[in-house]
């Protein structure tokens, strides 16, 4: 019988360009069912599966894994490695997922056609139908509406093995995992629940240590000052009974210094503050202990939000900064999208929703183009950047000069990546490009957001930070995303899209 579990012994591993470990010593044991891994980005949670999966080898220690053990990248540049053979199978397997996941047998032929939702789907559909023992996935949800998100979670639901899944969409972690793995290298911790209850738990422990640390600070400074009061009695007293200032014919004086001396009194003082030094010193032991207690948990609470960031924004001086003549755009062959007359307020905020594959981003891309024959200051953010383009942006940022450098690094970290790792990379985990891009874009004053999925790979408190300075932003916002409570919070205008029978999308304006 092959290995059932999968175990981290005492693992240690480094990217080459890193000179600290990322993970240190690193144990942990996982049983057959879903483990959520939850963290911030660039904190090694893709690292944590790659090693699980094989993928990475650790620098010291062991894992044991099951022989059929799988990575699924969260990227979807090209098919998987061998999806021919699933998309031209019909057994049972196969069937039901193709069926279950809503595939078309051709996606294979027309994988640059299909959109982003499509291509994961696929990707899981396939990564499924290896039928592994040991199956560690990605950011699954990514570029997904809320009903191809709900047949993925369904999916998943029926596998048996050990699974290992990255997410920062909680409900559908929630709906999969009865473990949780908090990351934040080089710090980790396993709890035995859901991933909802997981942070809230990491959250009390971070509070409780706050609680207790605020009280050890009372007591070393109450310890503190009765030191210092002893140590200047004692200091009064040395002073008050020495001869060197007493006249030499003072006998009187000499006699009731001698008497102190004979009784030790003089000595008591400096006792008392001596006696002090161990309870100060247990105390401020237990302080450095707290202290690095609390900056753990503070690592692996994402409860907190990411903050300092601010996207301000020019508004044009005219009334309005788009408009588009009512017409159609093409989606993929055959299909097109209709569109009534589209105009954009110099100030107003368009939420574009609608299924996957009903042309949002073909949407999006051609107002871009539309814009560049413009004088509109805007900024687009693609809803997914490829290798290629990932590689080319980061070395444009590493060519910057120190200054604007120094800015942009500021930016990701306060939007809660870390500075350290983030440039010890040699690229970027995708959620950090976001970032990165974000972070260039505050560099210049701009008048148009155009946002395509910007929440994807985000994790938590950088969505709630995005969310809150894009309510700040002064000029106009078009803005995709299957997140309804991000929209809601930010958008007054909708653009909503729905597919057709014939398979042509439409557009309507609320």
């Amino acid at each position: 019988m092959g290995i059932q579990t999968l175990e981290f012994q005492h693992v240690s591993f480094h990217y080459p360009e890193q000179s600290i470990d990322l993970f240190s010593d690193l144990s942990l044991t996982f049983a057959s069912g879903w483990c959520g891994v939850i963290g911030s980005n660039g904190g090694g949670k893709s690292t944590v599966l790659s090693l699980a999966s094989g993928v990475l080898k650790p620098h010291f220690g062991t894992v044991l894994r099951p022989s059929a053990a799988r990575y699924v990248s969260q990227r979807i540049d090209v098919a998987p490695d061998g999806y021919e053979t699933f998309a031209a199978a019909y057994d049972g397997l196969a069937c039901r997922l193709h069926g279950q996941l809503s595939l078309g047998r051709d996606y294979c032929q027309r994988w640059e056609s299909l959109s982003f939702g499509e291509r994961k789907r696929a990707q899981i559909g396939w990564a499924l139908y290896q039928e592994s023992d040991l199956l560690c996935i990605d950011e699954p949800t990514n570029h997904l509406d809320g009903q191809a998100i709900a047949m993925i979670v369904a999916a998943l639901g029926c596998y048996r093995g050990i699974g290992l899944l990255v997410s920062h969409d909680l409900a559908a972690l929630d709906a999969l995992c009865t473990t949780t793995l908090l990351v934040s290298a080089p710090h980790v911790q396993k709890i035995s629940c859901v991933p909802s209850q997981a942070l809230q738990e990491a959250d009390l422990q971070r509070r409780s240590i706050e609680s207790m640390q605020r009280a050890h600070s009372g007591e070393l400074r109450r310890i503190e000052a009765e030191k210092k009061r002893r140590a200047g009695i004692a200091r009064s007293q040395d002073s008050r009974n020495t001869k060197r200032h007493i006249d030499a014919k003072d006998h009187d004086a000499k006699a009731r210094i001698d008497a102190f001396r004979v009784s030790g009194g003089d000595k008591k003082a400096g006792s008392l503050s001596r006696q002090l030094d161990g309870r100060l010193a247990r105390a401020q032991r237990a302080q450095h202990s707290l202290a690095e207690a609390l900056s753990i948990r503070c690592s692996l609470d994402l409860g907190k939000a990411a903050s300092g960031v601010t996207i301000t924004g020019a508004v044009h001086p005219a009334r309005t900064v788009l408009h588009l003549e009512e017409g159609s755009i093409a989606v993929a062959p055959g299909r097109r999208l209709h569109h009534p007359p589209l105009s954009l307020g110099n100030t107003e905020r368009v939420g574009i929703r609608g299924p996957n594959g009903s042309g949002k981003s073909t949407l999006i891309r051609s107002l871009v183009a539309h814009l560049k024959e413009g004088t509109v200051r805007h900024w687009y953010l693609e809803q997914e950047l490829g290798l290629a383009e990932s590689t080319a942006a980061y070395q444009e940022f590493q060519d910057l000069a120190a200054t604007p450098k120094g800015r942009i690094v500021s930016a990701v970290v306060r939007l809660g990546s870390r500075g350290d790792l983030f440039l010890a990379s040699a690229l970027p985990s995708p959620g950090e490009m976001r970032k990165l891009l974000i972070a260039r874009a505050l560099e210049e004053e701009i008048s148009l957001l155009v946002l395509d999925e910007p929440t994807n790979h985000l994790d938590l408190p950088s969505r709630r930070a995005l969310s809150q300075q894009l309510e700040c932003f002064a000029g106009a916002l078009l803005l995709v995303s299957h997140d309804q409570a991000f929209l809601d919070g930010i958008c007054t205008t909708w653009w909503d899209l729905s597919l057709a029978d014939g398979g042509d999308s439409t557009l309507t304006i609320n």
